[in-house]
């Protein structure tokens, strides 16, 4: 191999590794990028207009201002869905749910294809599932990467947006830094 191509090969080795690092700092940055719209996710148009989880039933995210709120969102179709919900059932056992409530979105598919995806992953407990066929939560928080994690204070503000896969010691960080100031 001639010099110039070492040259060149090393120039666009350098140019991945910058890019990479790049969309890995995007990705983990816990800079609250937020919507003028979020500020409407406990208000009317959001926070008082349902959701249903897998059997039916309404759920408003308004009912959960008091407590801490975690929600993902999820959907069959992304490879990192099912290890996210799994955390967020793990972490569901290590908080009271007078404290802390976990709720997993799901965006966009029929409740027939997020059942069947439910049945064919590892039983997820301590977690609130449900369905947003519009897909309206992810388009209000600015959603662009799968999954998604945002979590709120207790007044409904949002205090760590984390994209991509969340790591629990992440969110057990937000969390615990959450009930320690006592908001």
């Amino acid at each position: 191999m001639s010099k110039n191509h070492k040259i060149v090969i090393g120039v666009l080795v350098a140019l991945l590794l910058v890019g990479a690092v790049a969309t890995y700092l995007i990705i983990r940055s816990e800079k609250k990028e937020v919507l003028d719209e979020t500020v409407a996710l406990f208000s009317n148009e959001f926070g008082t207009l349902p959701y249903t989880d897998l059997n039916g039933n309404e759920v408003f995210l308004d009912q959960y201002l008091g407590k801490i709120l975690v929600v993902a969102t999820w959907a069959s179709w992304s490879p990192f869905s099912q290890a996210d919900l799994q955390t967020l059932s793990e972490l569901s056992s290590e908080y009271s749910s007078e404290e802390v409530i976990f709720l997993a979105i799901n965006r966009k598919e029929t409740v027939e294809q997020a059942a069947r995806y439910m049945n064919s992953i590892p039983k997820v407990d301590g977690v609130v599932l449900v369905l947003d066929p519009t897909d309206r939560y992810y388009g209000a928080v600015g959603g662009y990467a799968m999954p998604e994690a945002v979590i709120y204070n207790q007044r409904g503000e949002i205090v760590n947006h984390l994209r991509g896969m969340a790591a629990k010691a992440d969110i057990k960080a937000t969390i615990d830094t959450i009930l320690s100031v006592g908001e």
